[in-house]
């Protein structure tokens, strides 16, 4: 027989609470009243014993994703390798996948992917990366001496004149246009070509900064060797009573995410090299950076065309005579480009398009940018596209619970 439970006294509740004071002492002695970790543990154990009931229970998981959430975001710098290396494995997962039904053993066809990985990394950082910051650099010191061109052009010509008209002396004007206008304008440019192409210096950044380059393959090829088992430990650790319908939103969510990436990032590896080789056969200048641009911004659907069209006609601008010439051929390439890769390529590589509204794709790229950064842009999209697949999955289960019930009810 169980132990029947003492009942409690005056005393017991007096020594409980003169406990509880002076362990909220003990707290604010050592300056951990306000630690996250002991405001998790402590709404736990308060709630822990009533979590039959369904407000206790949610606040209690609510608790654990913003805990989850916060200490992620605090620890970010130490979990940036193991998240590359888990973005790394997830892309290369199918072609594992393909190649281990040849019957080649897993853990070989991942080395192997992963080898050719780094060899093709390696041979572009050092083929392509020094030629990029050199083009990027001219381009920088191209819309210097622009810029000191124009001013020389006004200071020279008959704008001078006209103004006079109007009470306003040659010298106030000269001063004006030397002291302010001329060094605003040449920041403006660099300003917003460097905030254009600022990608690749975040970009180098990372890597440079905070990946550990040794540690990124060993990570990725563990993680790509036992995906399945990742997956599979994922599914468990939903409670069983809802896994069922937890694998399904899991594999929506899977086939929405692993389509839109994979298939975006060959295309924008393919739209890189078509720009690229265009512009050089075609005679524009910086033909490796706009190719670069280009590929990146094919992540950003309408903003990512609309800057690379009026990019392109900016340095087209700069390229030798005849200057029309170069500026029709690069609209030419990008607008041709455009219409093969979203209406050809696209809906055999990245399959059926998400449907997105364009107000919800713009407003979910504004969203996820804003708060996560250019990482944001990139999964923007399938992770709007997900939300709303769930969404309308758990409005069409909604809507059958209703139409049981309706059926099942008396006339």
């Amino acid at each position: 027989m169980k132990q029947a439970l003492t009942k409690l006294t005056g005393i017991d509740y007096a020594l409980a609470a003169g406990g509880f004071v002076f362990f909220l002492l003990l707290l604010h002695s050592t300056g951990t009243l306000f630690s996250p970790f002991i405001l998790i543990a402590s709404l736990l154990i308060m709630l822990y014993p009533i979590r039959s009931y369904p407000v206790a229970r949610n606040i209690m998981g609510f608790a654990i994703v913003l805990f989850v959430v916060w200490l992620g975001l605090t620890v970010r710098a130490i979990l940036a390798p193991f998240i590359i290396s888990l973005f790394f494995a997830y892309l290369l997962h199918p072609v594992v996948t393909r190649v281990e039904r040849w019957n080649v053993p897993r853990w070989t066809s991942a080395l192997f992917i992963i080898l050719c990985a780094i060899a093709v990394i390696i041979l572009i950082v050092m083929g392509a990366v020094p030629i990029i910051i050199q083009q990027f650099g001219a381009i920088i010191q191209t819309l210097s001496t622009i810029s000191a061109q124009f001013t020389q052009w006004i200071m020279s010509g008959n704008v001078f004149k006209t103004i006079h008209r109007y009470g306003v002396s040659n010298s106030q004007l000269r001063s004006f246009i030397t002291d302010s206008i001329a060094p605003r304008m040449e920041d403006v440019l660099k300003h917003l070509l460097e905030g254009t192409f600022g990608i690749v210096s975040e970009f180098n950044a990372i890597l440079t900064g905070i990946v550990n380059i040794i540690v990124i393959p060993f990570l990725t090829f563990y993680i790509l060797k036992d995906f399945p088992l990742v997956k599979h430990r994922i599914k468990m650790m939903v409670p069983k009573d809802r896994r069922e319908e937890a694998v399904v939103y899991y594999n929506y969510i899977d086939s929405i995410v692993g389509r839109y990436l994979r298939g975006t990032l060959i295309i924008s590896i393919f739209d890189a090299t078509m720009v690229s080789i265009s512009f050089w056969l075609i005679g524009i200048q910086y033909p490796m950076v706009l190719g670069l641009l280009s590929g990146l911004l094919f992540f950003l659907p309408y903003f990512g065309f609309m800057i690379m069209l009026a990019t392109t006609a900016v340095v087209a601008a700069m390229s030798p005579e005849p200057v029309i010439v170069h500026m029709i051929l690069g609209l030419g390439v990008v607008g041709v480009l455009h219409i093969i890769e979203n209406y050809a390529i696209s809906p055999k590589v990245i399959g059926s398009k998400i449907g997105l509204h364009p107000v919800v794709l713009i407003l979910s790229l504004f969203t996820f940018g804003y708060f996560l950064g250019f990482i944001g842009l990139l999964i923007a999209i399938p992770a709007a596209g997900s939300i709303i697949v769930i969404a309308k999955e758990l409005e069409k289960k909604r809507k059958q619970k209703l139409q049981e019930e309706a059926a099942e009810s008396p006339v």
